[in-house]
């Protein structure tokens, strides 16, 4: 099993043509990983919920790879409970490859299906139910399918099994 706070990285839009495409960066490390590839103000000087403008370049020859918008999530208080940060920089699938690229390099690995939804579930960010609903909202074919989803991300569905589970135990 791979280990759960090793930085993982992740093309989080979909693959194809885009004004915007948005790679995650979450893990122990990634603040030390993002400012090496970051040139602009330092990720690891930003509050969380903040924005900068800067580039995202290749360490090792100090060439721009694009012009993007860097967002820090600071632990515990981002969604797999790590240090997140997001690169959104133009949408090219070259771009957003090249991107990964350098952060890999870095010391980051690519993630595994799911693997940010699994480490906001095993640091308590998600329950079960909630985790699930983040892949059935992802697949979602309709308007219906997707307020479902929702209403179970949102922990509805799971503070009903708890009051349940409260009035079986007190019985």
């Amino acid at each position: 099993m791979r280990a759960l706070r090793d930085p993982i990285c992740a093309i989080a839009t979909p693959l194809g043509k885009g004004a915007i495409g948005v790679v995650r960066l979450s893990g122990e490390g990634a603040l030390e990983i993002a400012a090496r590839v970051w040139r602009g103000k330092d990720p690891r000087r930003l509050k969380g919920g903040r924005f900068t403008l800067g580039e995202v370049v290749d360490p090792k020859t100090g060439e721009a790879i694009d012009q993007a918008l860097l967002l820090v999530f600071r632990a515990p208080r981002s969604y797999t409970g790590e240090d997140l940060v997001e690169f959104q920089t133009h949408g090219s699938l070259a771009v957003l490859r090249r991107v990964m690229e350098v952060l890999v390099a870095e010391g980051a690995r690519p993630a595994g299906r799911g693997e940010f939804t699994f480490r906001a579930y095993m640091n308590g960010k998600l329950d079960l139910a909630q985790a699930e609903a983040v892949a059935d909202l992802i697949s979602s074919r309709s308007e219906a399918a997707a307020r479902s989803a929702l209403r179970s991300l949102s922990g509805s569905f799971s503070i009903r099994v708890r009051k349940l589970a409260e009035e079986v135990l007190d019985l």
